[in-house]
């Protein structure tokens, strides 16, 4: 029974869900991804709004793991970029609980329907569960990538400084401290700093 007043009021628990995870925005940002419907200009808005209706579809289909991850990483990911807390990035999970509250106030009501809410509540701390996890990888991948980045840099300007030094004679290891101080070398385009 519950299940089914849920979908019938899907849209708008999908609605009320996007405007919670909106708020977790500067005004300004948030006012903007609700604003702007085109995806090019707006892919941030389109991502919350498509993850929130994607994760409540993944929910109420019965928990599938791998809708609910591929949902959350899609919402997550985003979050881990803008350099959200832990606690910050997934909160948005725990917002579906009142939400579901507000839009089935039958519930107060119906034993049947309350126990059946608070079910779903148990199913909203284990998504809750997964969001820690999924943003926690994407954490970890964009640790990787600055790491992957901070040695390619470093590598490059290794490289430079070899040229240099050939270029200038010296034998690898040599002291070449002196000339290389005069130049200055160019950025990893090419260009002169």
């Amino acid at each position: 029974m519950i299940v089914q007043l849920l979908r019938e009021r899907q849209g708008e628990i999908a609605q009320r869900w996007t405007r919670a995870l909106l708020a977790t925005y500067p005004a300004d940002a948030a006012a903007l991804f609700e604003r702007e419907q085109d995806p090019f200009a707006n892919p941030v808005g389109r991502t919350i709004r498509e993850g929130t209706a994607e994760l409540l579809q993944a929910i109420l289909n019965g928990m599938d793991p791998h809708a609910l991850r591929r949902s959350l990483d899609l919402m997550l990911r985003v979050r881990a970029v803008q350099q959200f807390s832990p606690s910050q990035a997934v909160g948005f999970v725990f917002a579906l609980k009142p939400i579901l509250r507000a839009v089935i106030p039958e519930a107060r009501s119906d034993t049947e329907l309350a126990e059946a809410l608070s079910e779903l509540d148990d199913k909203v701390d284990q998504v809750a569960l997964l969001a820690f996890d999924v943003y926690s990888e994407c954490r970890e991948e964009i640790s990787r990538l600055r790491v992957a980045e901070v040695k390619r840099q470093v590598a490059w300007v290794m490289e430079q400084l070899q040229k240099r030094s050939r270029r200038a004679g010296l034998e690898p290891g040599g002291r070449a401290g002196e000339d290389l101080r005069r130049e200055e070398l160019p950025g990893p385009g090419g260009e002169a700093p």
